[in-house]
């Protein structure tokens, strides 16, 4: 395997991870907004 293969492998693990971690942050920010909105009942 070449340097530019394992490059680009790298860079597609990395690509991958940080969508998960975008998914994830936007999955935080909609169960904090759902909490906001309950707090506002109480």
């Amino acid at each position: 395997m070449s340097t530019s293969e394992i490059d680009a492998s790298v860079q597609a693990e990395l690509n991958r991870l940080r969508e998960s971690i975008d998914n994830i942050d936007a999955a935080v920010v909609h169960m904090l907004a759902e909490r906001f909105k309950a707090t506002q009942q109480v």
